[in-house]
């Protein structure tokens, strides 16, 4: 009985301790409201024309918009840019390994400033793009999952064997 209670402590212990989670959140709010104004903010987008690129390598059945960004967020900090601008990925599937390849342009913004008479017409005209902000905390690991159905089976076989044969 005594090594059922220490078969059962250290499969939790061992569950316990091998889910690991990295999450990044960038997030943004619009002020809206009665007598609330919100002037616009422009910057100045410079881009780099060499390109960069990253690659990922993970398991899985078929490619996502989470290991895209993975992708991406690697581009992002090997060139020390703010977005990857015209991003293209390539990707090998074998059995479940997946290797996910972008290549873009890094960019980073300069000249940050609010908007000016004369750049009220560029947005009307539809020539100055809105940038799209995500919440990179939406990524889930999968890895704690699999882990603790791999341990419960160990549990339970072991507990098995040692109720069939005690001692």
């Amino acid at each position: 009985m005594k090594h059922i209670h220490l078969v059962i402590a250290l499969s939790i212990l061992f569950l316990a301790s091998c889910t690991t989670q990295h999450a990044i959140t960038t997030k943004t709010t619009d002020i809206y409201g009665v007598g609330v104004i919100q002037k616009p903010v422009l910057a100045d987008m410079e881009v780099k024309e060499e390109k960069t690129s990253a690659t990922i390598n993970a398991r899985g059945k078929r490619i996502n918009d989470d290991l895209k960004n993975q992708a991406v967020e690697e581009a992002v900090k090997k060139s020390n840019a703010d977005v990857l601008v015209e991003p293209r990925f390539e990707s090998t599937i074998k059995g479940r390994k997946i290797t996910l390849t972008v290549t873009g342009y890094p960019a980073t913004y300069k000249n940050f400033h609010t908007i000016k008479q004369d750049e009220v017409e560029l947005l009307k005209d539809g020539k100055v793009q809105q940038v799209n902000t995500m919440d990179t905390n939406q990524i889930k690991s999968k890895g704690g999952k699999v882990i603790l159905a791999v341990g419960l089976g160990i549990v339970l076989v072991v507990s098995l064997i040692i109720a069939i044969f005690p001692g």
